[in-house]
């Protein structure tokens, strides 16, 4: 990234943010979108996200530190803090369930699926579930990790990842189903 941009940042500077915005639009978008429910969700957590990066580019180390990973880092803080809220909002009460091992499935669906299919049966996913399946799969934190930053019980995380991941799965099937229908017609 130039340094001229990022300084351009520090400063205020409306073109040199668009052009650092415009440079990482995809890729932090992508992120986004792994937690969000639409795309318009997506844009409004990104848009957060960059919100804090231009506010906070002036403690960022230009010289030594890694805009992109820097970036990144606050994208998905942004995605859980937008979670929060809508925990929050919704008044959503912590499920106390045991969790039982999962029993894995032999076929390979979901290597036949395209990544914006994967994103769109993401997207999906109940928000519990599928912020918590994003936080260990994507960004692979630990239930301890996770129930920290979401202020949740560590079984509650174990649990929400069990029942994300058999939601995918049965979301998976639903679109292998579908897909085999419409290439049998």
């Amino acid at each position: 990234m130039d340094k001229d941009i990022l300084q351009g940042c520090v400063n205020g500077e409306r073109l040199s943010q668009k052009k650092l915005y415009e440079k990482y639009y995809s890729k932090m978008m992508a992120i986004c979108m792994r937690y969000a429910h639409s795309r318009d969700e997506g844009a409004t957590i990104l848009n957060e996200g960059f919100y804090k990066v231009f506010t906070k580019i002036a403690s960022f180390d230009i010289e030594n530190g890694n805009v992109e990973a820097w970036i990144y880092r606050i994208m998905v803080n942004t995605s859980i803090d937008h979670y929060r809220q809508e925990v929050k909002q919704r008044n959503i009460k912590e499920l106390d369930v045991n969790v039982y091992n999962q029993h894995e499935d032999s076929s390979n669906v979901i290597s036949q699926l395209s990544a914006e299919d994967i994103i769109e049966l993401i997207q999906k996913l109940p928000t519990a579930y599928r912020t918590v399946f994003n936080m260990y799969v994507m960004e692979g934190m630990s239930h301890k990790e996770i129930g920290e930053s979401l202020q949740i019980r560590e079984g509650t995380s174990k649990s929400n990842l069990f029942k994300a991941k058999a939601k995918m799965k049965e979301l998976v099937e639903e679109k292998f189903i579908i897909n085999y229908k419409m290439m049998e017609s």
